[in-house]
């Protein structure tokens, strides 16, 4: 019944799924490729929710979380619980001062909780924020990153170490 429902789902979505061995799920959403092994969708409204560990993957990016809920209609997503978002290309290169210019290096950032806006392509990490680019480290009760931009907004007990 559960394949069915991930099937008819992403059929709804417009999205592809594809059920790999122990019934992990696999959605494509705009250049993000999410697996999981349960995933709900409740057509009229557009939610939808991932209660187990979710991994989104794209060329030079993944997130890891908890779970995930959200709305496919709105275009927006919170990914809870040791949430772990990693950049290989330095995406967030120009961070206030904090990095050499023209020289892109990886990024990793975790939080608690990460909302993602996929209409402004706002991503907002909030609860133990902790970004580190090369031999930079900070901290942060809240980060805003503008996808479209490439900036990082830290907000809220900001600790920066540069080396």
């Amino acid at each position: 019944m559960k394949k069915i429902a991930v099937l008819s789902m992403a059929f709804a979505l417009g999205t592809q799924a594809v059920l790999a061995a122990g019934s992990q799920a696999k959605l494509t959403f705009g250049d993000w490729q999410m697996s999981t092994s349960q995933f709900d969708y409740y057509w009229t409204s557009g939610n939808f929710s991932a209660p187990g560990h979710v991994r989104l993957t794209r060329p030079g990016s993944s997130i890891n979380a908890d779970r995930a809920d959200g709305n496919e209609k709105r275009k927006t997503a919170n990914l809870y619980g040791h949430v772990v978002m990693h950049d290989d290309r330095g995406t967030f290169s120009a961070i206030a001062g904090t990095s050499k210019p023209g020289k892109a290096e990886p990024a990793t950032l975790t939080c608690d909780k990460l909302t993602v806006d996929g209409v402004s392509r706002i991503y907002t990490a909030t609860g133990n924020v902790h970004f580190v680019q090369g031999a930079n480290s900070m901290e942060a009760d809240t980060a805003i990153m503008d996808m479209a931009t490439h900036e990082l907004h830290l907000r809220g007990h900001v600790h920066v170490v540069q080396q």
